[in-house]
């Protein structure tokens, strides 16, 4: 094989977030933004790597003796080739042939001035970079379980791994850290209508990882108990019982956000989320470790449009993006 082209899906969470660090499930929806990755064989003598989003990268490297890349040119310290250097290290591929690595993640950032929406780009270029791995070098390993790999080793194995297994898969799932528990894809209530929001200011989770210490707090077991109990609310494939039970757990993530001291509802999520008590059948909350994407869910498309005018007075930007039902994609 000469050339392959694969892609794979951005994330954000619906409910579970941080629980799902204690044994409890987190409910993840893939989304339609996603993480690019082409590689072809080339006649240079030397392998190539292009890279666009964060930074806009084009660099030659070779493989030495001990299997590692050795940078040809001088480049900066650029988030986007050390994770291939960290991706690399999972493959220690040898081979005679020279290969160019285009890596695209344009569509997490935004057009002016390069900040990243929190919606998983990281997961979904690991989960890209590792399909083509196995695909064009004929590596035996799991897709999801090398792009697990490649994730961690980048970010010193913190996290979940909600957004490897959500960018694998696809759809919306119910995700347990645990790994003898299996996902399970999941249909939300029908004629849920929703949408996505970014406050415009980018957010560290490593940062909020950090301040968490101990997770016994009142709170904090209040979050692990409503995130175990979505599944009797989703039994009922009840819109207003869905959102009831959202509201409630938004509510508990708020006092959870206080008593850890986090900025889940940092950059005016608050004020969103205490606007969306005004409208029937409706509600707002910050997703994952909060600070920059929220998603507003109501059975009305007229309130939507209203909570989205709201919303954009009071600096928050609409983002297009929609439920993405297919995990990674794999061309050639």
């Amino acid at each position: 094989m000469t050339e392959v082209k694969v892609s794979a899906p951005g994330k954000i969470i619906i409910i579970g977030e941080y629980a799902v660090l204690s044994d409890a499930p987190a409910i993840s929806m893939a989304v339609n933004q996603r993480a690019k990755v082409t590689i072809k064989r080339h006649q240079q003598e030397m392998h190539l790597l292009k890279t666009r989003g964060y930074s806009n990268t084009v660099a030659r490297f070779k493989i030495g003796d001990t299997g590692s890349i050795e940078w040809i040119d001088t480049i900066t310290e650029d988030p986007i080739r050390l994770f291939f250097e960290s991706a690399w290290s999972h493959i220690n591929f040898h081979s005679d042939f020279f290969y160019e690595f285009n890596l695209d993640t344009t569509g997490f950032y935004t057009r002016t001035g390069g900040d990243k929406y929190g919606i998983g780009s990281s997961a979904a270029l690991a989960v890209a970079m590792a399909a083509g791995f196995v695909k064009i070098f004929n590596i035996t390993q799991e897709v999801k379980e090398l792009a697990s790999q490649i994730h961690n080793t980048f970010q010193n194995n913190r996290g979940s791994g909600v957004d490897i297994e959500t960018s694998s898969i696809g759809g919306v799932i119910k995700f347990y850290r645990n790994p003898e528990k299996k996902s399970i894809s999941l249909d939300l209530p029908k004629s849920l209508k929703f949408k996505i929001f970014w406050s415009g200011a980018p957010f560290n989770t490593v940062t909020q990882l950090e301040k968490l210490g101990s997770l016994d707090k009142r709170s904090f077991l209040e979050l692990r108990e409503m995130a175990i109990g979505i599944d009797s609310v989703l039994a009922q494939y009840s819109n207003e019982v869905f959102i009831d039970y959202l509201k409630k757990y938004t509510n508990i993530l708020g006092r959870f956000s206080e008593e850890y001291d986090l900025d889940i509802f940092s950059n005016r999520h608050d004020i969103l989320t205490d606007k969306a008590k005004k409208y029937p059948n409706t509600v707002y909350k910050p997703c994952g470790a909060g600070g920059d994407i929220g998603i507003c869910f109501s059975l009305s498309e007229k309130t939507l449009e209203t909570f989205e005018s709201m919303a954009c007075q009071n600096g928050f930007e609409l983002l297009d993006l929609d439920l993405d039902e297919s995990g990674f994609s794999l061309k050639g």
